[in-house]
């Protein structure tokens, strides 16, 4: 399995390609603006529950935020 980009690279890019703010993804997720910034940050991973609720956010895939195409 080869990962184009790391999670929190990943995450950070769609959240600013969507042109959103950090808080506005982590009430759309349902978790706090400070876990939120610390996957941002790589300091700590979503469980994949989170990481699914962020694919819903985006609506892409779970594949598409980790990292996997």
């Amino acid at each position: 399995m080869e990962i184009k980009e790391p999670l929190n690279e990943r995450l950070k890019s769609l959240r600013k390609e969507n042109g959103y703010t950090q808080q506005q993804v982590a009430d759309g997720i349902n978790t706090s603006r400070s876990a939120y910034s610390q996957y941002e940050l790589g300091i700590k991973q979503p469980t994949l529950e989170t990481a699914i609720r962020i694919a819903e956010f985006y609506r892409c895939s779970l594949d598409y935020v980790v990292g996997r195409i």
